[in-house]
């Protein structure tokens, strides 16, 4: 019973939301300052946080690269 418990707690916790607001996949891939490996990486990053992917496509284009810039730094990890 306890293994069964905790498979349903890790399928729980393993769950992602991933509707975006349906402006993101053009804010994010319109960058073409960034090679396409960034961009898709930034992609999964922003749908993966829903609240940063919201914010990203309020930002206009400037801010919009700088956060860009902001979130490969922050997560070297992404690439």
């Amino acid at each position: 019973m306890t293994d069964v418990m905790r498979e349903i707690a890790s399928a729980i916790n393993n769950t992602c939301h991933a509707e975006t607001h349906p402006d993101l996949y053009k804010a994010v891939m319109d960058l073409l300052v960034f090679n396409q490996d960034e961009r898709l990486a930034v992609l999964d990053y922003l749908t993966e946080h829903k609240a940063k992917g919201l914010n990203f496509v309020k930002m206009d284009d400037e801010v919009r690269k700088a956060s860009f810039k902001r979130i490969l730094k922050a997560n070297p990890g992404l690439l």
